[in-house]
Formats: C-alpha cells, structure tokens, sequence
C-alpha cells in the first residue's frame, strides 16, 4: 500500500475527528446559560472526558499493537459518533458527564492507530514526518472550531454534536475502504508484545518516564487555550459564539507553523541532543504565556498572542506525542508508546479542566496564565534534570 496514502488518510481521519471532540468546548457558554451549570460543573464534563481518555490511551494503544490500528480506530469511530448523537438529547449534568467520557474513551483509539500507521510506514526522518503529520490534530482545531460555531449560531446547539456524529460514519467508511491491515508490509502488527511486559518495559525506560511527565506538564497549558479560549474571548470582548470560534483559530493555527518548524529544527540540530533543543522548544512559551497576562490589548493583539501561543506550544507537544513514539516504534512499539505518553497526559488534563475552571470562577482569567506560566518552567526544569542523552 501506498504510503502517501496511508499518511493522508491518517493525517484526515485524525483531523476531522476533533469535530467530534472540541464542539463541547464552544457549546460550553450555552450549557452555562441554558441549563445554570457552572464553569467548575463544565471542567468536570471536560475532566470526565480527559479521564476515559487517558484510560483508553493506554488501552488503546496495546490493542493496537495486537490486533493492528484498522479495527481499533473504525470501533473508535462509530463509538464516537454514537455519543456524540446521543450528547445532543440527553439534559442533566450527570447524563453529559457519562456519554462525555464514554466519547473520550473512544476518541482515544485515534492517536495510537494513526502513530502506528505512519511509523511502520516511514522509517527515518522522524522529526520532519513526525512533526508535519502532528500538524493533524492542530488542522481539526482549525477546522473544527469554525464549523461548529457557525453550527451552533444558525441551526442551534444540538446541531454541533449532530455533524460530527455524520462526519465520523464517513470517516469509518473511508478507513474500511483504503486501509488494509496486512494488506503491505508497513503496517504488520508488533509481534511478541504481551500487555504486561510490553508495559514493564515503557516505566523502566526513564526517558519515556521524563517525556511523559514533560508532556503532562504542557497538556496543563493546552487545557487552558483548548478548552476556554472560545469561552475567553466571548465574555472579555462580548463576541458571539461564532465569532468568538472564528478568533480562537489563532491558536491551532500557530500550532501548525509550530509543528512543522519543530520537526525541521529537531532534525537540524539533532547533534545537541534531544534534551537541548527540547529546552530550547518550550522556553518561548513561558515568556509568551506572559504576553497575555494583566496586559491590555485589544482583540486584535490577544488574537496575536494566541497564535503565538500555538506557536510556541505545539511545537514541542507534537515532538513528545508523536515523534518520540515514532523514533521508538521498533524497541517498544510506536502506538503503545504514544497511548502512554499521550495517557498520562490526559491524566493531567483530568485535573487540568475542572482546576482550570475553578480558578476562572473564584480568581479571573489571570489566575490561570500564572497556571500555564509554572506549568512551562516546570516542564523545562524536568526535562534539563533527568533526561539522559544516549
């Protein structure tokens, strides 16, 4: 099989599947208004996702490796749709906490399928290949928060949940379709993996460890822009939803010029070693979380520091989710390594979503650039102290 094909249907398959995941994100001032819940009470619909999540990364990400990505991700697919369905008529907070997390669980069999698809696929030029291909889940941002605004101002809320539904059915189509699995030599399945030892040997490797823990510290601040920005920018500068969606495609914008030159400058200086230029690629973001903390720009330069915000943060996110696991694919199998790196990192956006809120409630949103802002400088402090070079 081709691999550029695989890569495009990967790369599309991720990407249309944020639809399904970010249109809670921009309904989230209508649950705020229409049903009275608060911005606590919406981070624990975010939390419960971020919850099943993580644990269907790590479930996920083993299945993968033993029965191959097709299967996992087409389960995934109709799983997700089927909630994303039933979201739309369900009205009490404990109902969208369920059907929220139950899509979480099934949205994670994504990551660890594509990552395997493209590492088996590609063998060398990991950080150029890793960090375009990581530019998917940043292209779903940009379409997928545009869309439903557009959804929800003109045909109404349970019209961003209703799309979706349909978008994955087509997408599960298109992957019964084109991917074969066995079908060509780039996508034969990791053999000898058992579920225990594969596991034993992912926490005996400190790096993994280092890069996971790295990773957690920066989904902290990938909560804060992914979940809130529509949020943010609608109550600051009194926008409508759809505009307020329109505006906060700065963020998976940067990202994609992030990821991108990430990869290229990873492959450049790959004589430095992997914990410098990890350093080098998250000390911009601290300073540049600053940019929007207690500073008074208007709609048009937070709009500006928001697109460098993606900049700056996707660029090392995409390094530790999606190159690093492609760079371990032989040794530890590349969805397993994806599903625990990406598993722990969705751990922290489990408590990440529903702090987050709570601080917007009781401190305002400065309180949460102070978040993201230690949350950064941690992240490098790991990494500069434990990470071994080879």
């Amino acid at each position: 099989m081709d691999k550029r094909l695989i890569f495009l249907v990967a790369y599309v398959t991720y990407a249309f599947s944020y639809l399904a995941r970010l249109n809670f994100s921009v309904v989230m001032p209508i649950l705020n208004e229409g049903f009275g819940f608060s911005k606590f009470s919406l981070g624990l619909i975010g939390g419960a996702y971020s919850f099943s999540y993580a644990i269907g990364q790590f479930v996920h990400g083993q299945l993968v490796e033993k029965y191959g990505p097709k299967m996992i991700i087409l389960i995934g697919l109709l799983l997700s749709s089927l909630m994303n369905f039933l979201f739309g008529y369900v009205d009490s907070l404990v109902l969208f906490i369920i059907v929220w997390a139950i899509n979480g669980f099934a949205q994670a069999a994504g990551w660890p399928s594509v990552i395997k698809m493209i590492s088996t696929s590609f063998n060398s030029r990991f950080g150029k290949i890793g960090g375009f291909f990581g530019s998917c889940f940043l292209v779903g941002n940009l379409v997928a928060w545009p869309i439903i605004g557009y959804a929800v101002s003109n045909f109404g809320w349970r019209m961003a949940f209703a799309v979706p539904s349909i978008v994955l059915l087509i997408l599960a189509f298109i992957i019964c379709l084109t991917i074969k699995d066995g079908a060509s030599g780039s996508l034969v399945k990791v053999s000898g993996f058992g579920w225990f030892e594969n596991f034993r040997k992912l926490i005996s490797s400190r790096n993994i460890i280092v890069v996971a823990l790295a990773f957690v510290l920066l989904q902290f601040v990938r909560s804060v822009f992914t979940l809130w920005a529509p949020t943010y920018l609608f109550e600051r500068f009194s926008l409508s939803l759809e505009f307020a969606s329109y505006f906060a495609v700065a963020i998976p914008f940067g990202g994609i010029l992030g990821s991108i030159v990430s990869g290229w400058f990873l492959d450049r200086l790959r004589k430095f070693g992997r914990r410098t230029v990890l350093c080098l690629l998250v000390l911009p973001l601290s300073f540049t979380v600053l940019l929007l903390y207690n500073m008074p720009f208007g709609l048009v330069g937070t709009t500006i520091s928001l697109f460098l915000i993606g900049f700056t943060l996707y660029g090392p996110h995409v390094i530790m989710s999606a190159v690093i696991p492609m760079e371990f694919n032989e040794n530890y199998g590349g969805a397993s390594v994806a599903g625990f790196i990406d598993g722990l990192g969705y751990l922290g956006l489990m408590f990440a979503d529903s702090s987050s809120g709570w601080l917007v409630d009781v401190y305002g949103w400065n309180s949460v650039l102070i978040f993201c802002f230690a949350s950064s400088i941690s992240t490098i402090f790991l990494i500069a102290s434990f990470y071994k070079e080879k």
